[in-house]
């Protein structure tokens, strides 16, 4: 399956600035308007994003940031810091941090999220905003994700990755243990992300899996539960050009979600990716790198 292809002999640029109390670590590359890519913030870091959209330096400038708790960054002194609106305060303290006036985001899953509140309380600082099957706190799709589940439970593909998700959603046992059980965690459960998994299972595990952080995972949850944030409530004010891009087949950003998206914020477009899961980039990767260009890239 073909991929993106790589930035050339491009050399990274590592730094660690104190932000909000947090030591927060960011990578750049490239040449050109700045674009930051987001991880989510449940611990994964941003390795994942430097292996999948390293391509777009050749015309961008990628900052990659490592939220706080993740990659290299560090940890604030509460917890209950560790939300999802506290990393997108993070965005805004990087971007003036670089003197930058306004900045375009990428997100993916929960740190979709992230990009999303941040492109409604900082409007003017954004140009434009790309949304990966983006999560949308203050907006559930449970059954849509219970429905997936069940419908490939009896699929060998996914049998035993249901059985392991089962006993998350059941509160059978707690995966942020530690690191190591996180790893082994998402390790498992990794085919129900994916369209075929068959296909694409080993590339998705050369990409994705690396170091991961139980504290995340657990401080983050537990954060976004307490606040409470509901990112539907102000779409309207988003006034940044939006791709919202979306797998069809994906069980935990369901297309519910996209769609809600894109009825909400006025300069929308959706992108549906028939036969992809959460990761399109990796399943439809020519459609995919077409779409985004053609957005990103000055017309």
């Amino acid at each position: 399956m073909s991929q993106a292809p790589q930035a050339g002999l491009l050399s990274f640029q590592d730094s660690t600035v104190l932000l909000n109390g947090v030591d927060l670590h960011y990578r750049t590359i490239g040449d050109g308007p700045p674009l930051v890519l987001v991880p989510p913030g449940w611990g994964v870091g941003s390795s994942y994003l430097q292996r999948g959209f390293l391509a777009l330096a050749e015309k961008f400038t990628l900052i990659f940031i490592d939220t706080r708790g993740s990659g290299l960054s560090g940890r604030p002194t509460d917890p209950s810091e560790m939300g999802s609106v506290d990393m997108a305060d993070d965005l805004e303290a990087l971007r003036v941090h670089l003197g930058l006036s306004r900045i375009s985001v990428l997100g993916h899953s929960n740190s979709g999220a992230i990009a999303l509140s941040y492109a409604e309380r900082f409007p003017e600082h954004v140009d434009k905003l790309v949304l990966i099957d983006s999560q949308v706190l203050g907006l559930s799709a449970a059954a849509d994700t219970q429905r997936m589940i069940q419908e490939r439970a009896a699929d060998p593909r996914y049998e035993a990755a249901v059985k392991v998700v089962s006993g998350l959603f059941s509160g059978q046992f707690n995966p942020a243990a530690d690191d190591a059980t996180l790893a082994s965690f998402i390790d498992q459960v990794l085919p129900l992300y994916l369209h075929r998994p068959e296909e694409t299972l080993a590339l998705a595990r050369q990409h994705l899996l690396g170091p991961i952080s139980s504290y995340c995972f657990a401080s983050q949850f537990a954060a976004d539960g307490a606040n409470r944030t509901d990112l539907t409530q102000s779409l309207d004010q988003i006034s940044a050009k939006v791709l919202i891009v979306v797998g069809r087949h994906d069980y935990i950003c369901p297309l519910v979600l996209s769609e809600h998206l894109h009825k909400g914020i006025p300069q929308s477009q959706l992108s549906i990716f028939e036969e992809s899961g959460h990761f399109p980039w990796l399943e439809e990767p020519q459609r995919f790198w077409s779409i985004l260009n053609n957005f990103l890239l000055p017309q």
